[in-house]
């Protein structure tokens, strides 16, 4: 019985030390916790009801922020660019009668894809016809926007994630959770 009971108590310490490690990763300025997959919708913006423009979202891991925080978007979306190809991406094309809400679900295949991958982020990339060309590094772009994966950044229960995109640039609708602020880059 002794043994018994030294060996559930040894049980009940692990699973209580491996509960709180969970809820340690989920705290602002610790190390990020899992990242997940959501329902993203991309929403055209009345400034673009008569422009064709195209939204790319791409599923990048820590170590790629760099590569594309500086990319330029003027080359990205030229015809033909390598890095545009080799991209694994999701595309929402918005042209002048078809402006309605795109929404890549949270089951789709690609997710899988950018999980195995070993995503963290998401980098949404719009070319957007009235931005000027001249590209800036990271979100001083507003045609380029970084979204964390990282349950810990959204409130509870977060399922769906939100991006407008605009005339003057795309932007995040969803307000992390509380005490977070969204990464700089």
């Amino acid at each position: 019985m002794k043994q018994f009971l030294k060996c559930l108590l040894l049980v009940l310490l692990a699973l209580g030390t491996g509960v709180f490690a969970g809820c340690k990763s989920c705290k602002p300025g610790g190390p990020p916790g899992p990242a997940l997959s959501y329902n993203l919708t991309i929403t055209p913006g009345d400034s673009l009801k008569d422009s064709s423009v195209l939204v790319d979202v791409v599923g990048i891991n820590p170590s790629e922020l760099p590569k594309w925080q500086t990319y330029s978007i003027r080359d990205y979306f030229t015809p033909n660019d390598p890095v545009r190809q080799d991209a694994v991406k999701f595309t929402a094309e918005f042209v002048p009668g078809k402006q309605n809400p795109i929404t890549l679900k949270k089951g789709d295949p690609l997710w899988n894809k950018w999980m195995k991958s070993g995503a963290q982020y998401l980098v949404v990339l719009a070319d957007l016809p009235l931005v000027s060309k001249e590209g800036k590094a990271g979100s001083q772009d507003p045609r380029r926007q970084l979204i964390p994966l990282c349950k810990c950044y959204w409130p509870d229960n977060t399922s769906d994630l939100d991006v407008k995109a605009q005339a003057g640039g795309v932007s995040l609708v969803n307000a992390p959770r509380e005490g977070w602020t969204l990464p700089a880059w």
